[in-house]
């Protein structure tokens, strides 16, 4: 069962959700750092940085986790799941962060919805690159 209690305490699994921390630390900096560097120097307006960044940085995140954090080939089935499971939880975020301003604010409701949505982004991504489905090649 895929847990994260589970995951905490079993040794490779723990490795594991560390190299998933490592990762998604390295692709958040990269898209603040792509962001910064399309406004500040190429004078690119907020938005089309912000998409223009986040697309990279998620190319990054693709492959860094297929062959970092998992250890699996990248192919068009688990890059498949793992756009969708990126889209659940940015919806899941987005859902919490709705649900935590009324209680911490506008400036707080991201960190409660990031600590409950990062194990369940994980948990859905460990589905992607482990089940057969998605490493089948075609």
């Amino acid at each position: 069962m895929w847990s994260i209690k589970n995951i905490l305490t079993e040794e490779r699994k723990l490795y594991e959700f560390i190299r998933f921390g490592l990762v998604g630390g390295v692709a958040t900096l990269l898209q603040l750092l792509l962001y910064f560097i399309f406004v500040e120097y190429t004078k690119m307006a907020a938005v089309p940085a912000q998409i223009i960044s986040y697309i990279l940085s998620f190319i990054y995140n693709f492959i860094a986790s297929s062959l970092f954090t998992f250890r699996k080939k990248p192919n068009p089935l688990n890059a498949i799941g793992f756009a969708a499971s990126h889209t659940v939880n940015m919806g899941l975020q987005a859902l919490l962060v709705w649900l935590f301003v009324p209680l911490v604010g506008t400036k707080f409701a991201i960190v409660p919805a990031m600590l409950l949505c990062i194990p369940v982004n994980f948990l859905m991504i460990r589905f992607v690159f482990n089940c057969k489905y998605f490493q089948r090649q075609h």
